[in-house]
């Protein structure tokens, strides 16, 4: 009985331990707030040289990476079309019409904007890289493999 006491209360301070959120510097908590002052459920994560802070703004997925002394590295959002820039969105309607729009990934660095745009067709999984201008290219195509639909004998 000692030896399952001693084992629950251990497994009770591990996972305590496991879920205790990093200690997050200054700088990066106070440049994290004045941007992102409207960040919902944020959950930090400590990387190596720098921090992760994952968490939602007005529906949309948002990933924040920043240096130890508080400069904003990257943001990474994750959305649906409705978000897309206009211009962005009309030239993937014209030139990949009769396709749907599953999902965007929006990358922000230093020097570059892009949009990772997935589509899919009746029997295809497209990915297009787009720039803020509308020029694209196909990255990659593959042949959708959805579970057949159920039928009765």
């Amino acid at each position: 009985m000692k030896n399952v006491l001693l084992l629950t209360a251990l497994l009770v301070v591990l996972s305590a331990a496991a879920t205790t959120p990093p200690e997050v510097n200054e700088k990066v908590i106070k440049a994290f707030n004045e941007t992102f002052s409207e960040a919902e459920n944020v959950k930090w994560q400590e990387k190596e040289n720098c921090y992760q802070a994952d968490f939602k703004m007005s529906e949309i997925t948002v990933r924040a990476i920043y240096a130890d002394d508080g400069s904003l590295l990257q943001t990474v959002r994750y959305y649906t079309e409705k978000n897309l820039p206009s211009n962005v969105l009309a030239k993937v309607k014209t030139k990949y019409e009769n396709k749907q729009v599953f999902g965007i990934t929006e990358i922000v660095n230093d020097n570059e904007v892009s949009f990772h745009i997935v589509l899919k067709d009746e029997k295809h999984w497209y990915w297009i890289k787009s720039d803020p201008y509308g020029n694209m290219e196909q990255t990659q195509k593959l042949k959708r493999g959805d579970p057949a639909e159920k039928t009765a004998f």
